[in-house]
């Protein structure tokens, strides 16, 4: 009776350790702030690939301040692009592939999502808060001059971006289109990716770790309902090897959208979709940019 006894209990404890670090990793991420791009050698602002940004401060509730920088693109008829980074991530992610998105739009916006970069304080939104977070940044953006046409506005999301600019995009008007690379249903999907790739049990875990983390107030959000509702075009994007948004996840979520093309990668996984296909995917982009365009004004 006594060895059962002690199996259970190591049992718990091999379990409410693991919830434990499953829930300080979820809300407390690596962060790839400026320090760390100084500390590995990555380009640390779009100043250090050449580039001129406008660095400004998206102030929200509770004293949470997220750094973004705004970019002139070189297309005057362009969307304003607005790059969403991934999970664990920052807006540093997007900086050595600065050129490609300058080239596609009139303007390029890159913000730190909670709790990632040089976002203040700790506490990642985790698709929650960082919905209403997009939809306050755009609403910044969406201000064009009295006698300016307003530019269209795509935001293009990896993997947790993904999911946010979906959500986002099925409450703001304001959102003409999303790119969404490695988008997944819930919160649920990636979480147990992540501790399956480390060799773990997570089945029972991961459903405590999210009931801790809806008293957290990260409260799950369905992407696949979101994309029902959507009334702009959606791109998504999928590697056929992710591990941590896998493709059948994926695809539902395109099928879900009124207005949506599936691009799956073969051999990809969860970021390297790009170093497959690159010319099949920038067709991809392109295609839906272009839907979204400005008309010039002629006379």
């Amino acid at each position: 009776m006594s060895l059962v006894f002690l199996l259970l209990f190591a049992v718990l404890l091999v379990v409410t350790a693991l919830v434990a670090a499953t829930v300080y990793e979820s809300i407390r991420p690596r962060r790839r702030s400026t320090g760390w791009a100084l500390g590995v050698g990555w380009p640390s602002d779009p100043e250090a690939v050449g580039v001129d940004a406008e660095e400004w401060i998206l102030d929200r509730p509770n004293g949470v301040r997220l750094p973004v920088w705004d970019v002139k693109g070189g297309l005057p008829e362009g969307p304003v692009l607005i790059l969403v980074h991934g999970f664990g991530r920052s807006r540093l992610t997007w900086v050595p592939h600065l050129d490609g998105w300058m080239r596609r739009g009139s303007r390029v916006v890159m913000v730190d999502l909670r709790g990632h970069g040089d976002a203040t304080p700790d506490g990642a939104g985790l698709g929650d808060a960082d919905v209403d977070d997009l939809i306050a940044l755009v609403e910044r953006v969406d201000l064009p001059d009295a006698e300016a046409q307003r530019p269209p506005i795509v935001v293009v999301g990896r993997s947790l971006g993904a999911t946010v600019g979906i959500l986002a995009a099925a409450d703001c008007d304001a959102i003409d289109g999303v790119v969404a690379v490695a988008p997944y249903e819930t919160l649920r999907v990636p979480m147990t990716g992540r501790i399956a790739l480390r060799g773990l049990p997570g089945w029972a875990a991961i459903s405590i770790a999210l009931f801790v983390l809806r008293l957290l107030g990260r409260r799950p959000r369905s992407t696949c309902e979101a994309a029902g509702r959507l009334r702009c075009p959606l791109l998504v994007v999928e590697g056929e090897l992710d591990q941590i948004s896998p493709e059948p996840g994926a695809r539902a979520i395109a099928e879900a959208a009124s207005e949506s093309r599936y691009e799956l990668v073969a051999g990809a996984g969860h970021g390297d979709h790009w170093d497959h296909e690159p010319e099949r995917l920038d067709a991809a982009l392109d295609d839906l940019l272009e839907s979204v365009r400005t008309p010039v004004a002629t006379g």
